[in-house]
C-alpha cells in the first residue's frame, strides 16, 4: 500500500513508472496517488538494470503522466498561473482527482514575457494541455505552448458557446462579444461520452457555428419560458452588499451610469406602462446614486408586476433590460463576477422578452425616434419647438456679446491716462482678453442658433 508522497525508494536503484516520480532536488522516488505498490524487474538485454516501481491504483482509471495530453477544467486565473481540475488523459476519463497548474512561461512558445494570464484563461474554461511534469504539492505542471493546445470550449458571460475566430480570440454567437483566448487548434469540440469518458467530436467551423448558435437560442424550445421566474433571477442578482455599488471604481461608476441610462431612456412610461415605467426610472436613479438596497428593492418589484404587463410592455422592457445588461457586460471581471452575473441575467432574460410579438399600432409608436438631452440628472426631449427657443436665446446671447466687444474697443485709451504704468499694462491685457472672449462667444452663438435652427427644422420634417 502506497500513498501520495510516500518515498518508494533512490533512483539510483529504481526506475519511476507509473504512480510515481522522481523530484529532482534529491532524486528520491516518491509515489503520486494511492494504491498497490508493484516493481517490475528490467529485460536482461537493458544495460540499465534498475527495478521500475509502480503504485497500481485501485480504481483503475487513467492516471496523467509526462507527455500525457489532458483535458482539464480551469477553476482559478491569477497573475502568475491558472488553476485546473484534470478531467481525462486522452479519452480516458480520471476517476481521481487531479490538479493541474499552468504558469506564465508555459502558456505559449513565443513572446512569454508579454503573456497575460487573464487574457488566456477564464475559470470555467476547457483546456487541451500537455503534462510536464508533477510539480510542487502534487498539482501537475501542464502546458499549452503549441498550436494544437489550449482552450477548446469556453462560456461567453452570457451564456453561449464561444466560437474560436482566430489564435487569440474567441466569439459569443449571440451577442458578438469578443474575449481573448489562449486558443487551440482543433478541428471540433469536446465532448463528454457516458461510459467512454471526453472524445473529440470533428466538425467544420461553420457547423459548429451553427451548432452552437442553436443550442444556445431561445427559440430552440418550444416550452412557453416563465418570465416571472425569469425575473426574479434578475432581482435575486442585486442581492448584493449594501455599499457594493458605492466602492465601484469610477469608471465602471461610469458605466452603472450608462446603464441606468439605456433603462429608462425615452418615453419609458408610455412604452412600458405607469407602473413598470416608474419603477425602471426610480430603478436607474438607484444605479446612478450607487445604492444597492434601493436597487434590490425595486429590482424585487418586477416579478409581481409581470402579471399585468401587456405584450407590448413585455417586448419594450425586454429591449431596454438586453440594452442595460451589455453596459453590464462591458464592466468585466470585477469581485466575484456579481456584474456579470447580473448581466448574464438581464441579456437571457431581455431577449426572451423582446421576442414577444406585439401589435402593429404599438409597433408604429415605438419606431418614433425620441431625441433626449441629458445632462447629469437633467434629461430634456428634443422638440421643433425647443430647438427654436434655443436657437432665439442664442442669438440674443450672441447680440449682446458682440455689442460688449464693440463698447470695450469702443473705450477710448485716453482714459487711463493717469494709471500707472504697471496698471496700465494690466489695463491692456485684461482688455484684449475681454475683447477675443466676447468676439468668441458671439461667434459661437451664431453658429449654435443655426444649428439649433436646421435641427427644429429636421424634428418638424419627421413630424409631418
Amino acid at each position: 500500500m502506497a500513498t501520495p508522497g510516500e518515498v518508494l525508494g533512490n533512483s539510483s536503484e529504481l526506475k519511476p513508472g507509473r504512480g510515481a516520480y522522481v523530484a529532482s532536488d534529491d532524486g528520491v522516488v516518491y509515489a503520486s496517488l494511492t494504491g498497490r505498490r508493484h516493481t517490475v524487474p528490467p529485460p536482461s538485454d537493458l544495460p540499465d538494470q534498475r527495478h521500475t516501481v509502480e503504485v497500481i491504483s485501485y480504481k483503475m482509471g487513467a492516471v496523467p503522466e509526462p507527455g500525457s495530453v489532458v483535458i482539464a477544467r480551469v477553476t482559478k486565473v491569477m497573475a502568475k498561473m491558472a488553476s485546473a481540475d484534470i478531467m481525462c488523459v486522452g479519452t480516458k476519463a480520471v476517476r481521481e482527482k487531479f490538479s493541474g497548474t499552468i504558469r506564465q512561461q508555459d502558456v505559449r512558445a513565443t513572446e512569454i514575457d508579454k503573456v497575460d494570464m487573464h487574457q488566456s484563461y477564464r475559470p470555467g474554461d476547457i483546456v487541451k494541455a500537455e503534462v510536464l511534469s508533477l510539480g510542487d504539492a502534487r498539482a501537475y505542471y501542464l502546458s499549452t505552448a503549441k498550436n494544437e493546445l489550449g482552450v477548446v470550449s469556453a462560456e461567453s458571460a452570457s451564456g453561449g458557446t464561444m466560437v474560436p475566430i482566430s489564435w487569440t480570440e474567441m466569439q459569443c454567437p449571440l451577442t458578438g462579444q469578443i474575449e481573448q483566448r489562449k486558443v487551440a487548434k482543433v478541428g471540433g469540440k469536446i465532448v463528454y461520452v457516458p461510459g467512454e469518458g471526453f472524445t473529440q467530436v470533428f466538425v467544420s467551423k461553420l457547423e459548429f457555428f451553427f451548432l452552437t448558435a442553436e443550442s444556445d437560442s431561445p427559440k430552440s424550445t418550444e416550452e412557453q419560458p416563465n418570465f416571472q421566474i425569469l425575473l426574479q433571477e434578475i432581482a435575486e442578482s442585486f442581492d448584493l452588499s449594501l455599499d457594493y455599488f458605492a466602492k465601484l471604481p469610477s469608471d465602471l461608476r461610469l458605466d452603472l451610469n450608462d446603464a441606468a441610462f439605456d433603462l429608462s431612456n425615452g418615453p419609458v412610461i408610455d412604452e412600458c406602462g405607469q407602473e413598470l415605467g416608474e419603477t425602471l426610472l426610480n430603478l436607474s436613479r438607484a444605479w446612478e446614486k450607487a445604492d444597492t438596497s434601493t436597487s434590490y428593492s425595486l429590482a424585487s418589484k418586477l416579478p409581481e408586476l409581470e402579471g399585468s404587463l401587456t405584450d407590448n410592455a413585455r417586448s419594450a422592457l425586454g429591449k431596454r433590460l438586453v440594452s442595460a445588461g451589455r453596459r453590464f457586460q462591458a464592466m468585466g471581471q470585477y469581485g466575484q463576477g456579481e456584474l456579470q452575473k447580473i448581466a448574464k441575467a438581464m441579456i437571457k432574460t431581455g431577449k426572451l422578452l423582446s421576442e414577444i410579438p406585439i401589435s402593429a399600432a404599438s409597433d408604429e409608436q415605438l419606431k418614433e425616434e425620441v431625441k433626449v438631452f441629458k445632462f447629469g440628472e437633467l434629461q430634456i426631449a428634443l422638440t421643433p419647438e425647443k430647438a427654436n427657443l434655443g436657437a432665439a436665446i442664442g442669438l440674443i446671447f450672441g447680440i449682446l456679446s458682440w455689442g460688449l466687444a464693440q463698447g470695450v474697443q469702443g473705450t477710448p485709451e485716453s482714459s487711463m491716462q493717469y494709471a500707472n504704468e504697471n496698471a496700465l499694462l494690466l489695463a491692456k491685457s485684461l482688455r484684449g482678453t475681454l475683447l477675443a472672449l466676447c468676439y468668441s462667444s458671439a461667434v459661437l452663438s451664431v453658429f449654435t442658433s443655426i444649428g439649433l435652427v436646421l435641427l427644429g427644422r429636421q424634428l418638424e420634417l419627421k413630424d409631418e
